[in-house]
């Protein structure tokens, strides 16, 4: 999707609950099922970790911590949800915002991962969905709600307070008092103030328990992970207006597009599940809202709603929105253009060895392997490159000075000001025969 075309997210994703869902048979989901198990080996992607220890090391940070104190399960289902979060922030208009609804068993991580993705100061509300229901507990409260992690992405992402008020109650109301909630108008009735109150209605705190759970409506039709309409409503009516574009990313049974649907919004869903287009065709018509007409060129298509297996062309590979996710044209890039991070360092350390240590490219010291770490020369918030000819080893304070603030060459400039670089000669040899290694593993490899 093109960068900065979203108003808002509002999904459903895994929750790392450690168990696979089946959709209820002979329902009309029947078929649909997901793992909601995670092992590091079996699902992190190599890529993935190069990615964020080059663009987002803040964001790697989270999930080893999160390896360490909960096991890898954790940190595989984070880094899963990692590299998604980074896309959805792309993906989000600069006033755009996102509701990812979890529950607690990995909610605190995932409050913990938005933090670094989006900013702690971007943080709106930790809303609890209240809901009731049987329980054999025997050790433990009854565990019944959800949490539903909002954020915006800047200053600018707005809130409809008074498209989600609620009634209040009668019982709320005194005729004055220091509790009272019915305030004076302006003419200092207590009387008059408290209908206005009653007309106005509140707007609803940040613990819902006025949307009834699945398990009381019929609602359902057998998702095992199946949400109301009422709570997308309120999600898309507080962050979002008529026509405002609404992405669900994990949509399953399509309770987002259904809810963007009848308020008016345009959508987007996504799912990995083969039937869940169907599910929004027949929920849709269930809904009077749409009738199918098939075209030869596609699978669908009703209204302005189109359906497709592959993923549209971007068109803003010129624009790019987010100078630490940079978006090339597309070209089909070389093999030494897609050697992974290990590959690299082992190139590099050959490079810069000596004696049994390897030198820093940016202070000249010579520390053992396990000293250095892989920067960029340039950094990528100046569009550097992530291949080997814009790579070096530095130790582990230069790494953390350079950051993405500052050049090789200006980092060699900082040391020097700040009187850590111990032998600029060799610091420079590094350098050279990191470059000329480059030069030797691409001119070998294309």
């Amino acid at each position: 999707m093109d960068s900065e075309t979203v108003n808002l997210i509002a999904t459903d994703p895994p929750f790392n609950k450690g168990k696979d869902f089946h959709a209820t048979p002979d329902s009309l989901a029947a078929g649909a099922r997901f793992q909601d198990r995670w092992r590091w080996e079996d699902d992190v992607e190599g890529e993935w970790v190069d990615q964020l220890a080059d663009d987002e090391p803040h964001v790697l940070h989270v999930i080893n911590g999160s390896r360490q104190s909960y096991g890898d399960d954790m940190g595989a289902f984070l880094c899963f949800m990692g590299v998604r979060l980074l896309e959805m922030r792309r993906v989000l208009r600069e006033d755009g915002s996102i509701y990812l609804h979890c529950d607690p068993t990995a909610s605190h991580y995932l409050k913990e991962l938005m933090d670094a993705v989006f900013g702690k100061r971007q943080f709106r509300n930790e809303i609890a969905w209240c809901y009731t229901g049987p329980s054999n507990t025997r050790r433990w409260f009854p565990r019944k709600h959800d949490v539903i992690l909002f954020y915006g992405k800047s200053d600018a992402s707005p809130f409809y307070r008074d498209a989600v008020r609620v009634p209040y109650k009668e019982a709320s109301f005194t005729m004055g008092g220091s509790g009272s909630l019915a305030t004076k108008n302006r003419t200092g009735d207590y009387r008059t103030g408290r209908e206005e109150a009653l007309r106005r209605g509140k707007v609803v705190e940040d613990y819902w328990t006025d949307v009834p759970s699945l398990s009381v409506t019929t609602e359902r039709i057998g998702y095992p992970t199946q949400k109301p309409l009422a709570l997308y409503e309120r999600i898309i009516k507080a962050s979002s207006n008529e026509g405002d574009v609404v992405l669900d990313p994990f949509c399953g049974c399509a309770t987002t597009p259904v809810a963007a649907e009848r308020l008016g919004r345009q959508w987007v869903g996504m799912d990995i599940w083969d039937g869940a287009h169907q599910i929004v065709i027949d929920r849709l018509e269930a809904e009077g809202l749409a009738g199918p007409e098939r075209t030869p060129d596609r699978l669908f298509t009703f209204g302005d709603v189109t359906y497709s297996t592959q993923p549209p062309e971007r068109t803003d590979a010129a624009d790019v929105a987010s100078p630490y996710l940079p978006v090339s044209y597309r070209r089909r890039s070389e093999r030494w253009e897609r050697l992974s991070r290990a590959q690299i360092v082992a190139h590099l350390v050959e490079a810069q060895a000596d004696g049994e240590g390897v030198t820093c490219g940016g202070c000249g010291r010579v520390l053992e392997r396990e000293f250095m770490q892989l920067d960029h020369i340039t950094p990528r918030s100046d569009r550097g490159a992530n291949d080997i000819t814009n790579r070096i080893l530095l130790c582990q304070p230069c790494n953390g000075k350079k950051g993405d603030r500052y050049t090789l060459r200006g980092l060699v400039r900082e040391n020097k000001r700040d009187g850590w670089l111990k032998d600029e000669t060799l610091a420079r040899i590094a350098q050279d025969n990191a470059t000329a290694k480059a030069e030797r593993v691409r001119n070998e490899m294309s």
